[in-house]
């Protein structure tokens, strides 16, 4: 066989490996990639442990806040009249207002003033519990758990515990709220429920002599949690 032949014959079988590679190369760049299934992270539920919990004191508003898991909530005591704490890993609010009355108030007055001021929501909810208590030693207290109404099942599920108490001229208003990413999360939204209504409201504490103070907000590190 002649050289020129060789070489030719080598060429063409070069030419038809690479020819190959990127038939083969090309066709799989073209497949579509298959994504998978977008999974919902896994709703948590608060720290199942029945020891003190950690608590954050107010200066400003004169009173005594537990909270679980308590370092990974972020506390506002400053930026606006209530306290206002945060719990990213369970999607949860709290906010808390102390406020002195020129009358008389019980838990009626002190619901009314606490709507006019917008700290709790308008929001269409669905009553779970609806009880009224004598809290905090004096306070007569409306206590309600609800679920905010008309959501889907593959919707958000908003929980809230809200409670209104009135003494002498002095109301205090909790709000608890929390989501899961649907409705297969409820069983934890209501052991959530649950913890705020029985530990976090129930471990809710006023200064007995305390005053609450209008004019110069603590800041975030005054109080740290213990």
């Amino acid at each position: 066989m002649r050289p020129y032949e060789r070489r030719t014959r080598r060429d063409g079988a070069l030419l038809l490996l690479v020819s190959s590679c990127c038939l083969f190369s090309c066709g799989a760049a073209l497949a579509p990639a298959v994504a998978p299934p977008l999974q919902k992270p896994a709703a948590v539920a608060f720290p199942d442990d029945l020891g003190p919990l950690p608590r954050y004191h107010s200066k400003r508003l004169a009173l005594s806040l537990p909270l679980p898991d308590g370092a990974a909530w972020r506390i506002d005591d400053h930026s606006r009249p209530e306290l206002v704490a945060t719990h990213a890993p369970t999607q949860s609010r709290i906010v808390v207002a102390v406020m002195r009355t020129d009358a008389l108030v019980g838990r009626t007055e002190c619901e009314a003033l606490a709507r006019e001021m917008k700290v709790v929501p308008s929001a269409d909810l669905s009553i779970l519990e609806d009880e009224v208590a004598i809290t905090q030693s004096t306070f007569d207290t409306r206590i309600r758990v609800a679920l905010e109404a008309g959501t889907s099942p593959d919707r958000p599920l908003v929980g809230h515990v809200m409670a209104f108490g009135g003494f002498l001229r002095k109301c205090f208003v909790f709000h608890f709220s929390t989501e899961v990413g649907d409705a297969s999360s409820f069983p934890v939204l209501s052991s959530r429920l649950a913890f705020a209504r029985a530990r976090i409201l129930g471990g809710l504490e006023l200064d007995p002599f305390g005053s609450v103070s209008r004019d110069t907000p603590s800041g975030p590190g005054d109080a740290p949690l213990r």
